[in-house]
């Protein structure tokens, strides 16, 4: 592996096709974490499209508080500040996804979506996220917190070899992050202002829990065997008990069992 180096700020905006996301970037060599970042700076007034970017995080954050392997100068470590109407913010946890994934794809990767927003290469993580939402005196603001996979190997971490990846694990070579991020704030900014019709049809077809037998944990309750049926148009997600009772499951983890279901 080539030795790690910075990201490059000039050769990202030379890259970026936006009008607003990721034009105030905001870098940063190592902080706990970018979502804190975020999260006062939108209370201070940070415009729509503010990215905080990250070498290095020591306390980053997934879902259920879990930590998120962060290696320096690898990866990707990125927070956005995302003022949307509010019909828009009830859409970002299918729209960012999509971004992702398409870009992700775009290396020559075939990504797809585990409900509801990680991005798996076959059957390992290459990508998490989390999106965090609050409502401010301006309106509803939303920070969606990315973690991509682009350079590091997570499989020299006994916990994640056998259930993560990298996109240069998967290509067997350097990937520049500079475009795969720029590539990620370009998707974004077309989903946010496209037909959602289209965006939740892209998110359906690339999920990767449709048909499959999957392990359901809510929120709060007991865990259970399903079978993952279809996807709602807001992102829930319908399931079928062993007794064939349908359920729709809107917070939980669902990981996949190894058997399709017939």
């Amino acid at each position: 592996m080539n030795e790690p180096t910075a990201f490059s700020i000039p050769e990202f905006n030379s890259l970026l096709t936006t009008k607003a996301i990721g034009r105030d970037f905001r870098y940063h060599e190592q902080v706990g974490s970018t979502m804190d970042l975020a999260r006062g700076a939108a209370r201070d007034g940070a415009s729509h499209g503010t990215l905080f970017f990250a070498e290095e995080q020591t306390a980053g954050r997934g879902r259920r508080g879990r930590s998120f392997y962060s290696p320096a100068r690898l990866n990707l470590y990125f927070t956005l500040i995302l003022r949307c109407p509010m019909e828009v913010h009830r859409r970002l946890p299918v729209l960012v996804p999509v971004a992702v994934c398409g870009a992700i794809a775009d290396e020559g990767v075939e990504a797809a979506i585990k409900w509801p927003n990680d991005i798996w290469v076959g059957e390992r993580k290459v990508c998490g996220m989390l999106i965090d939402g609050e409502i401010a005196p301006a309106g509803v603001v939303a920070m969606p917190g990315i973690g991509i996979n682009v350079n590091g190997d997570p499989t020299r971490e006994p916990e994640l070899a056998r259930i993560a990846t990298s996109v240069r694990r998967e290509l067997g070579h350097q990937v520049s992050r500079e475009a795969l991020l720029a590539r990620v704030c370009g998707n974004l900014e077309d989903l946010l202002a496209g037909p959602f019709d289209h965006a939740l049809a892209r998110y359906r077809a690339l999920s990767c829990v449709l048909d499959r037998a999957v392990t359901v944990k809510p929120v709060s309750g007991e865990e259970f065997k399903a079978n993952a049926t279809s996807i709602n148009d807001d992102g829930s997600l319908w399931v079928r008990r062993p007794s064939g009772a349908m359920e729709l499951v809107t917070a939980a983890d669902v990981s996949l069992r190894p058997s399709r279901q017939e």
